[in-house]
């Protein structure tokens, strides 16, 4: 036969749930007053009276110096976000300089590798300078000797 759980027990067991702390669910309601009464009583009714006392259960309000440390710490971390996006921005755009210079630096060394007399000149710079090194070299040891 069933047997109708009266509603004070009902809340006063789920009160004393939630006064011992930790997780109270209207499943471990219905267990708990299954122990102590030997009946669990209707699933909605039960449901609505764990539901009307969790709501009942204040949180409490946050102090105000962590509500000004957590608004101060968001504050902090959109303006890292902002300058780390910045210095990103910053940082492919120097890329974008440094390649738009070397590609004409390179366009303008190919178009002057073109020229024919560029070759003659090289040719006759490579030649003065093999001149030079020989000279500076005979010089060295020349003085090495009188040394």
């Amino acid at each position: 036969m069933n047997e109708q759980i009266p509603e004070h027990r009902i809340r006063s067991t789920c009160r004393e749930l939630m006064a011992k702390g930790g997780r109270v669910t209207g499943r471990a309601l219905r267990r708990e007053l299954h122990a102590r009464y030997g009946a669990v009583g209707k699933t909605a009714r039960v449901f609505q009276i764990w539901r009307e006392e969790s709501a009942a259960i204040q949180v409490p309000p946050i102090p105000a110096d962590v509500a000004q440390m957590a608004e101060r710490l968001r504050v902090a971390e959109t303006a890292a976000a902002e300058a780390q996006a910045r210095a990103e921005r910053a940082e492919l755009r120097e890329e974008a300089h440094q390649t738009h210079w070397a590609m004409q630096i390179d366009r303008l060394r190919e178009r002057l590798r073109a020229q024919p007399q560029y070759i003659a000149e090289n040719r006759k710079l490579q030649d003065q300078v093999l001149r030079l090194s020989m000279e500076l070299q005979a010089a060295r040891l020349k003085l090495a000797q009188t040394t």
